[in-house]
């Protein structure tokens, strides 16, 4: 007897759906590397349950896209390694083969590369948040004299908004650390942010490391 054809997405049941994304869950276990990993597969179901839509039914890609960049970015934020990155449509296809659910193939590489922007993103996105962390203080900052603490202005951002909050939060540690006075070096912006406001915390601008002299300047206050 011949086999049937498989369901269009829009035909498949209810059961259909649901176990072509448990099957999908059970390749991605399969395929995991580590805890974050399986944390990632079961914190994700609701992208996967849009790209599994998207990947089967006829209708603009950019929606397929979306859900793939989406579910990208989950990945990535829950530490899921790249390779279940890789592997992951691979699980999709497979889900679609097993339940009998009719999808587009050529959808297949497009979505890929989707998936991969969405990850990539938000990794770059992680990183740029790790960077401008290590500038809070105390990292920014060393004690040079008894109350005097030099500050290094190199915020990673040319935002003036982000630089402004950046040199309200390092001032107000100042603040509440004792010191009466600041050396800066660094930026030009940063610097001005910085000193702006530490003006407002009545901390005083003692001088900057480019300054002549003002290593001598330090040893006779301490």
């Amino acid at each position: 007897m011949a086999r049937a054809a498989p369901a269009r997405f829009d035909e498949a049941t209810a059961s259909q759906t649901e176990r072509a994304l448990a099957t999908w869950r059970e390749h991605d276990i399969a395929y995991a590397l580590h805890a974050a990993d399986r944390d990632a597969v079961r914190a994700s179901d609701a992208p996967r349950a849009l790209v599994l839509e998207h990947l089967a039914r006829p209708g603009p890609a950019r929606d397929l896209y979306s859900a793939c960049a989406r579910l990208g970015r989950l990945l990535a934020d829950c530490g899921a390694s790249p390779s279940l990155l890789a592997a992951t449509l691979d699980g999709a296809a497979r889900a679609f083969e097993e339940v009998e659910i009719a999808w587009d193939p050529a959808r297949l590489a497009p979505a890929r590369a989707s998936l991969a922007e969405g990850y990539s993103a938000a990794l770059l996105e992680s990183e740029r948040v790790a960077a401008r962390r290590a500038w809070d203080y105390p990292a920014c900052a060393v004690k040079v004299a008894k109350d005097v603490v030099a500050i290094a202005c190199g915020y990673p951002s040319d935002d003036r908004e982000a630089l402004a909050d950046w040199a309200a939060r390092v001032a107000a540690a100042v603040s509440r650390e004792g010191y009466r006075s600041a050396i800066l070096s660094g930026e030009a912006a940063a610097k001005a942010e910085v000193t702006a406001a530490l003006s407002l915390v009545g901390v005083a601008l003692a001088m900057t490391a480019e300054s002549p002299g003002w290593f001598a300047s330090l040893l006779k206050r301490s």
